[in-house]
């Protein structure tokens, strides 16, 4: 009699899944991208890592090689986070010569102004956050799945001791931007926020909608 099939494990053979890899790797791998984010900023290097390269760290931990979509737009490994970086320049990109606040005297505006780039910044990054939330199933090769609301990709395979991870797609998946939200905490340290709420009330809550 020929031998009884090897019982099935969570994944198919033929799905290699990603690659746990160190989070200072994954920026390193849109580093032309993170260039052109610094060179519209216009902080010096110190302010960049402070303010926007601590944030890409951090969404890069939470989202890691994750792909934005199965089969669609950046749907590559890594596909998320380039997809958050590509939309957080453009959207930074656009607010060059806006006016914010233009009701405020020039002094509130010139204070204001870093704050609601910034928020602009963290608007675009943070924008399809949802999906990690509401299209995707993350889990180890034992079948463990990621809790996606208590801590970043990157926290999770380190405290699994995980080499590689494997993504599942929920079908017919509702899309649920307000998820995002529930994210935020996880890529915005609570003192970033409350830079972005001193000395106004409005800057928090239209990044908020918008994500």
């Amino acid at each position: 009699m020929p031998d009884p099939q090897p019982a099935m494990g969570p994944f198919p053979a033929s799905d290699p899944g990603f690659a746990a890899l160190p989070v200072d790797e994954l920026p390193a791998q849109n580093a032309d991208l993170i260039a052109r984010i610094k060179l519209c900023y216009g902080s010096d290097r110190d302010g960049f890592e402070r303010d926007v390269l601590a944030l890409i760290r951090r969404y890069a931990a939470y989202v890691h090689l994750l792909p934005a979509t199965a089969d669609n737009y950046f749907s590559s490994p890594g596909g998320l986070l380039r997809l958050g970086l590509e939309t957080a320049f453009f959207s930074l990109q656009g607010t060059d010569a806006h006016i914010f606040s233009g009701r405020s005297t020039i002094s509130v505006r010139r204070q204001l102004e870093p704050r609601w780039r910034l928020a602009t910044f963290i608007g675009g990054l943070c924008c399809e956050l949802h999906r990690v939330l509401s299209h995707a199933i993350v889990t180890d090769a034992d079948g463990n799945e990621w809790p996606a609301y208590l801590q970043p990709l990157a926290d999770w395979l380190t405290r699994r001791g995980a080499e590689r991870y494997f993504v599942r797609w929920r079908p017919n998946a509702i899309e649920t931007r307000g998820l995002g939200v529930f994210a935020l905490a996880h890529v915005v340290p609570a003192d970033t926020l409350q830079f972005l709420n001193d000395d106004n009330a409005v800057i928090v809550p239209h990044l908020l909608a918008s994500i």
